[in-house]
């Protein structure tokens, strides 16, 4: 018997995933000698090519895909495929898509659908179809008798021994091509949390937490550095540890090895002597599981946690000169405006910790998925899959309400940065830039060459350097390169200010939207824009207009001008105080580089925005809104 184990992409994760849970099904099938193929759908331009031509090449008996509920759409397809090219292949479909809602199976319709940990049950439904034994015995599973009736067997117990599991599967999935593209590798070292947070999942076992020795996760990692050559690793458990005693043996065991890695951890757990070992021993960062800053929606989060106890968490990791990393998670059904702002004002004013804002995602398998499909909020939930989850609004709040409270998390988010002062700026002629700062945390000079080179950060575009003195990051103010819009799109600029010139405010309103069609890159056409819907009545659009380009323009003080004024005219005073006083911080970052500078070179929107608003938001015209509209 043939079996062919495919990981199709992960959308949340992109290209070059390695699929951990699937591998340690074949490491498990491989140890009990089953004739196992591995195909890894991440590493392939065309993964739909990619998946045809393994199946027709290895013409398997079984296939197995596994899976988490962002890759619907794909195990659907390579479900659908697999029938139609090899109608008599048997199709197994496990992971959390299936074991966070169930009625999936009937939908993808796989020919059996494993439930929990696959490792062992893999192993039993194996053996079972190849002596055609019978299906019903098998825990864990979901399958069809003869009469097209899906049949749930009842659950398989959690595998308490978790050092008989044999390390996953690395070879098989390329793990090689993954890492040198990745250039780090996140493990796991123990299964399920003992905790119920609302809106967290758990496909390994929620309310049970189970560990490996830490001489089991010890020799995985020796594995790793001597066949790959890894030298960075990431214990992304759940909970990696909920005693010290744990992480204490884990640093003695691991220092030798030379390698930096970064940890999972609960935020009650750490103190300063544990977060100094752990960086003794190679640890650079620390993920802590935040979520909010008020009392109220921690609670309704079933969180455990307070707000106390997080502040000392990251205060304790910065000053241990690791970096942390966590999330600020908007939406819970105890969210108010208030409760956000709680968290937002919070947020505010402890920039340096780096805290990602976003919004809450109801995923199936949580408790306020559960509660939103009893609540008839969530309608139909294979429409609701299928749809990649949409946001949902679990709130009590009305739904413009909710939006605004989204809509400032994601402007604060793209838009705010923790900026370095910036002493000296230089342009080359060949194109490249460098910079020199004064570190905001540790008030060190600094400088950065070949700015050009560097990438800016995923969710803004600035720069996020590391202090190479004290290990912390921190923004530039400053664009370097400064952007340089393509000629068609300066010409529909160009066309924009004529047409505006000439008072025909929507023809210029049409060439800024075709504009940004393509790209939001353009400040001044984005301040244009905006000058425009407010002296046509509508300082809501003009806002949105700012607030989506904030990500694309967040080192342009003129830009955080614009989105205070409009901010203000809305309504939000608080929004708007923010981006003042974030505008003067910037200027105050800024000039000790830009006075006397070339501005032209350095900032050219800079000069352009002053030519064509000389007086700055002053110039602003707030016209009257249409009526009805």
């Amino acid at each position: 018997m043939k079996i062919l184990l495919v990981s199709p992409p992960y959308a949340l994760l992109g290209r070059y995933y390695f699929p951990v849970g699937i591998a340690y099904v074949s490491g498990m099938l491989k140890q009990h000698g089953f004739d196992v193929v591995c195909h890894n759908s991440a590493l392939e331009d065309d993964w739909q090519a990619a998946f045809r031509r393994v199946l027709a090449r290895e013409r398997p008996d079984v296939l197995g895909v596994g899976a988490l509920t962002p890759s619907y759409p794909y195990v659907k397809w390579m479900l659908q495929t697999a029938k139609e090219d090899l109608p008599g292949v048997t199709t197994l479909l496990g992971g959390g898509i299936l074991g966070s809602e169930p009625d999936v199976f009937d939908a993808l319709k796989p020919d059996i659908g494993v439930v929990g940990e696959g490792e062992a049950a893999a192993v039993e439904l194996l053996h079972t179809l190849e002596h055609g034994g019978d299906l019903g015995q098998v825990a864990g599973i979901l399958y069809r008798d003869a009469g097209g009736k899906t049949i749930r067997t009842a659950p398989r117990p959690f595998i308490e021994d978790l050092d008989t599991i044999p390390i996953p599967d690395y070879e098989g999935f390329n793990f090689r091509e993954c890492y040198a593209h990745l250039y780090t590798h996140d493990m796991i070292s123990s299964r399920g949390c003992p905790f119920h947070c609302t809106f967290c999942y758990s496909a390994l076992g929620r309310g049970k937490h189970r560990a490996h020795s830490i001489d089991y996760v010890i020799r995985e990692i020796r594995h790793l550095v001597d066949t790959y050559g890894v030298s960075n690793v990431g214990l992304m458990d759940e909970v990696f540890a909920l005693r010290k005693e744990r992480i204490l043996e884990f640093c003695e065991k691991v220092k030798p090895l030379g390698i930096t890695w970064y940890a999972q951890m609960r935020c009650g757990v750490v103190d300063e002597d544990l977060l100094a070992t752990m960086r003794e021993a190679g640890c650079h960062t620390v993920f802590y599981g935040l979520e909010s800053m008020s009392t109220e929606v921690l609670r309704s989060m079933n969180k455990k946690l307070k707000p106390a106890e997080i502040e000392r968490a990251l205060e304790l990791t910065y000053q241990s000169r690791m970096e942390s990393f966590g999330n600020f998670i908007f939406g819970d059904p105890a969210e108010t405006t208030e409760t956000a702002w709680e968290t937002l004002q919070w947020w505010v004013e402890h920039r340096q910790y780096f805290v990602n804002l976003g919004k809450i995602d109801c995923w199936p398998g949580t408790k306020i998925y559960h509660d939103a499909v009893a609540g008839g909020v969530v309608k139909d939930k294979l429409d609701f899959i299928e749809k990649g989850c949409p946001l949902t609004n679990m709130t009590k709040m009305p739904w413009d309400e909710f939006l605004d409270m989204l809509k400032r998390v994601w402007a604060l988010h793209e838009g705010v940065l923790w900026p370095g002062r910036l002493l000296a700026a230089r342009l080359e002629p060949d194109g490249s830039a460098s910079a020199r700062l004064v570190c905001p945390h540790c008030q060190a000079e600094v400088v950065f060459e070949h700015l050009e080179q560097m990438a800016m950060h995923g969710d803004r575009n600035a720069h996020r350097p590391l202090c190479e003195l004290c290990h912390r990051r921190f923004d530039i103010p400053l664009r370097l390169p400064p952007v340089a819009p393509a000629p068609e799109l300066q010409t529909l600029f160009d066309q924009a200010l004529a047409h505006r010139a000439a008072g025909r405010l929507e023809q210029a309103m049409d060439c800024l939207l075709e504009l940004f069609k393509t790209s939001r890159d353009h400040p001044v056409a984005v301040v244009l824009g905006a000058s425009i819907r407010l002296a046509q009545g509508y300082p809501d659009r003009a806002k949105e207009l700012v607030r989506l380009a904030l990500r694309n323009n967040p080192a342009e003080p003129f830009m955080h001008d614009w989105a205070a004024l409009c901010y203000s005219l809305y309504g939000d005073e608080r929004m708007a105080g923010i981006f003042r006083d974030h505008a003067q911080l910037l200027r105050e970052c800024r000039s000790p580089a830009l006075a006397g500078a070339d501005l032209g070179l350095l900032d050219p929107m800079e000069v352009l925005y002053g030519q064509i608003f000389p007086g700055g938001v002053a110039d602003a015209v707030v016209g009257e809104r249409p009526g009805g509209q």
